[in-house]
């Protein structure tokens, strides 16, 4: 009997020893630091809680990720993970904080959600694998020194995470390239200088640098203003799937390089939402379609893709023309799938031949 209940005790001692190791995994001490700008404490001592915070989602990140069996190109999955580093504090403390000249230091103990934390990091690593970086194209609206130095801040970051960058050169020497500058330019031939080039994702980037000068006394002092604004077109349909700018001041160079960066951030981290988005929602495939003979045609063949196609959701025409009909479909899915289905179906004894097909695009052909 008492060695049944020396037994029964080990094992709650056990269990309540893997209870608060495990409990204790997920508290994370980590420090935060924000300078004080015009002598307001009060927002950078909020921006170093938050600093803080991030710090502790970034280490408890750095742990699990060698146990992580996705790691290739991590990078742009911690900064999408971090990003959103609120959501996984589940509760913090504030151990102690303390003014240090401009700067404001914290030091919380937070209670870091690791389940939810290996949610993400393995919803995120789905996401690049199923879309598999699309290669980047970069086109800014002009060619001067500015676009330049934006261009080349630009390529290294998203380099720096792993994507495949295609180079516009040989597309800048084509007749009409101009028109394709401009963040105003024309989708559909923007789409096909996509496909011709093969960039999945065409960014449309402009730079914009403003000037001042003005005396102080006897100095003159000049102000230098960069805007680098972007759009993002998917290549295969030419859609818009992201937009942002960023404003800096100072030295035209620098000022210049650290709006790009950030600005390519930026752009990174909407794409990778709208691609999560897709993924478990709706996606939209362009899918065109040759060899229709008749409206009729046209009309029959769009209720056979209605009920026939696996997670159809609706579709909407874009243009019909000499037997040619172009289609945005929404569906549950992706492209390959969509294909799949559409090669089955059969109108009017004419199957369909599958003739291209890309991440968010499909070419077909109905043949005898």
């Amino acid at each position: 009997m008492k060695r049944l209940v020396f037994v029964i005790f080990v094992l709650g001692l056990s269990f309540m020893f893997s209870f608060f190791t495990v409990y204790a995994q997920d508290k994370v001490r980590a420090v935060g630091m924000a300078t004080i700008n015009k002598g307001a404490v009060d927002i950078a001592r909020d921006k170093a809680i938050e600093n803080a915070q991030r710090n502790a989602v970034e280490e408890k990140v750095g742990v699990m990720i060698t146990s992580f069996s996705e790691v290739e190109n991590f990078q742009v999955k911690i900064d999408q993970i971090l990003s959103e580093s609120k959501g996984f504090i589940n509760t913090y403390t504030i151990v102690s904080e303390e003014r240090a000249g401009d700067a404001y230091k914290v030091t919380i103990e937070a209670d870091v959600g690791t389940g939810r934390l290996k949610d993400r990091m393995e919803a995120i690593a789905l996401v690049m694998a199923r879309k598999s970086k699309p290669r980047l194209m970069l086109l800014f609206s002009e060619q001067a020194q500015k676009d330049a130095v934006a261009e080349a801040s630009m390529a290294k970051y998203f380099i720096s995470q792993g994507f495949k960058l295609v180079d516009a050169g040989a597309l800048k020497k084509t007749k009409g390239f101009e028109r394709l500058q401009s963040q105003n330019a024309d989708r559909k031939e923007l789409s096909k200088a996509a496909r011709r080039y093969g960039a999945e994702v065409i960014i449309l980037s402009k730079v914009e640098v403003t000037s001042k000068s003005f005396k102080m006394g006897d100095i003159e002092v000049s102000s230098n203003e960069v805007i680098v604004s972007g759009k993002v077109v998917n290549g295969d349909t030419g859609e818009i799937i992201a937009t942002d700018s960023k404003t800096r001041k100072g030295d035209i160079k620098v000022t210049t390089e650290d709006a790009a960066r950030d600005l390519a951030k930026e752009i990174k981290e909407q794409i990778i939402e709208r691609w999560s988005s897709e993924l478990t929602n709706m996606a939209t495939v362009k899918l065109v379609v040759f060899g229709l003979k008749s409206y009729r045609d046209l009309s029959r063949f769009k209720d056979l893709l209605a009920a026939e196609v696996k997670g159809f959701k609706q579709m909407h025409q874009r243009s019909f023309a000499n037997g040619e009909v172009d289609l945005d479909i929404e569906v549950k899915g992706n492209s390959q799938g969509l294909a799949d289905d559409v090669a089955a179906i059969t109108l009017d004894r004419r199957k369909v031949t599958i003739l291209e097909i890309t991440q968010n695009r499909i070419e077909a052909k109905i043949v005898p």
